[in-house]
């Protein structure tokens, strides 16, 4: 019996250390970096359970279908009263868009090729994402519905339970991060971004979203990525993209910021977690870094020149890179970049004026 009830009280102790202290992605799935975090569009009405008094989870219903995503969806966010009342509904199905955590391997099913292989999904309203607890999907397609079932549904539940509350510890510590934020409205287009201080100098804490014409361009050229993670900019569209008491940070302030956050002054090679601690906690295949000075930086990828008239875009999840100015007269243009499996962050000559990038301002003209 003692022996019974010691066994009991480990698992216990198993269970509450796994779920109080959410693994990674990577870890959760064991998905060696090749996991993908992809938006698509929500087909119709998100339906609300609605309740006289607030729960502290709101239960959910809706349709995916675009692409190779195609099912049907039910769970619940976790949610305050304070997010009801100021409109969450209206701000989801305003929206109408989800976050997707899954292996992109498209398979055949009945002559369609669907990803089947979901492991997470996140709801987006508005500026906000909720990561869908207790999550269930029906796909129309049989084989692909029998494949789901067969593979996945029940073999990973726990796994899935685990990645949301991955998820929400994540979106929590984003809103914390925002509520200790400046705001800063920009007087040309009226978007509003994050602004935070480092040593004197007030930084965007998110990435810039002014449209240039010809020089700055959505990711895939798909609006949400924009609204996530800004707009990839080629070197003139950069030096366009800060308002007026703002600029394009100088090769100099980049420095000048690493050695003021991390007190390291033997040069970019020796700041080995510089670039963890600005990565966002999402947005990166695998996980994402610490996110711990409110920098929040989302693997953004970038827009590269194909010859003379063509373009692609690549590294979505796994790269981000920031546009410097010159210093003085110096013709070396640097980008400041990090990758998905490394913590540093890396100052990289530009490859060209036209390859396309992201941008943060600091203020000062």
């Amino acid at each position: 019996m003692q022996l019974l009830k010691a066994f009991f009280l480990v698992s216990q102790m198993f269970l509450i250390s796994t779920f109080a202290n959410p693994k990674t992605w990577d870890h959760i799935f064991n998905a060696l970096g090749e996991g993908d975090y992809a938006s698509a569009k929500i087909e119709g009405a998100i339906r609300f359970t609605k309740y006289v008094n607030y729960p502290p989870s709101q239960t959910i219903a809706f349709k995916v279908n675009e692409g190779v995503f195609n099912f049907a969806v039910t769970g619940d966010i976790r949610v305050s009263p304070e997010e009801l009342e100021a409109g969450l509904h209206e701000a989801c199905n305003e929206t109408k868009e989800v976050w997707i955590s899954h292996f992109n391997k498209p398979k055949k099913y009945m002559g369609l090729e669907l990803v089947t292989e979901i492991k997470g999904i996140d709801l987006a309203c508005g500026n906000e994402l909720y990561a869908i607890r207790n999550l269930k999907l029906k796909f129309p397609n049989k084989e692909a519905q029998n494949w789901w079932t067969s593979q996945f549904e029940t073999i990973e539940k726990n796994k899935r339970d685990q990645l949301a509350l991955f998820r929400i510890e994540e979106q929590e510590h984003k809103r914390r991060v925002k509520a200790a934020s400046e705001e800063f409205t920009d007087p040309r287009d009226g978007q509003t971004y994050r602004i935070i201080e480092i040593e004197g100098r007030k930084w965007y804490a998110q990435n810039a979203n002014y449209a240039v014409d010809g020089e700055s361009f959505c990711y895939d050229d798909k609006d949400s990525y924009c609204e996530r993670s800004g707009r990839l900019y080629t070197l003139e569209g950069a030096r366009k993209a800060c308002p007026k008491g703002w600029h394009l940070p100088r090769d100099r302030e980049w420095q000048d910021m690493l050695k003021n956050l991390t007190k390291c002054y033997d040069g970019v090679e020796k700041c080995g977690d510089f670039g963890h601690k600005l990565k966002a906690k999402t947005g990166w295949q695998g996980g994402g870094g610490s996110d711990e000075y409110g920098f929040t930086v989302y693997s953004s990828g970038y827009r590269a020149p194909i010859g003379s008239k063509s373009f692609r875009y690549v590294d979505m999840g796994v790269y981000a890179g920031f546009w410097s100015a010159q210093n003085g007269r110096n013709e070396t243009i640097w980008l400041w970049a990090m990758g998905k499996m490394s913590k540093a962050m890396v100052r990289q000559l530009a490859p060209s004026k036209n390859h396309a990038y992201s941008v943060r301002c600091i203020d000062g003209d």
